[in-house]
This record gives structure tokens, C-alpha cells and sequence, in this order.
């Protein structure tokens, strides 16, 4: 993601936690050592948060989405 705006950047800092959550779940943090399973599971874990976090933050009304590259706000 380049330069992101304040709704991804605070959708990211939602989702880091719950990254951080699942690698203590099942008791790793050396992302190396990760099965496949659990590396899906864990990029499942930080998109979903991600997207959820977004679409919240997005769909409250108090922080309108910004404008689309290339129109005018």
C-alpha cells in the first residue's frame, strides 16, 4: 500500500493486535516456523480485522470516504 490514507492506517493498527492475538493462540511468533495452515489462517486473520476495521470506520459516517484519484472531493 502506498501512502495510505488515515482510514487504512488506522484499519492497520486495528489489525495488528489481532495478529498478535493468533500467534499467541498457538503459541508462536517466529513467522518461519509457521505450518501452512497457519499462515493462511494468520493472513486470514489480519485481512479480515483489516477489512472489518475499514468498513467500520468508513460506514459511521464521521469519517467520510476520500475522494477517488482523479475526481474532485
Amino acid at each position: 500500500m502506498i501512502d495510505p490514507d488515515e482510514h487504512e492506517i488506522a484499519a492497520i493498527q486495528a489489525a495488528s493486535p489481532m495478529a498478535g492475538e493468533y500467534l499467541e493462540s498457538i503459541g508462536k511468533t517466529d513467522l518461519a516456523v509457521l505450518t501452512d495452515a497457519e499462515w493462511l489462517t494468520l493472513l486470514e486473520v489480519i485481512v479480515t480485522a483489516y477489512q472489518d476495521a475499514l468498513a467500520q470506520r468508513l460506514d459511521s459516517g464521521s469519517h467520510p470516504a476520500p475522494p477517488l484519484p482523479g475526481r474532485a472531493a
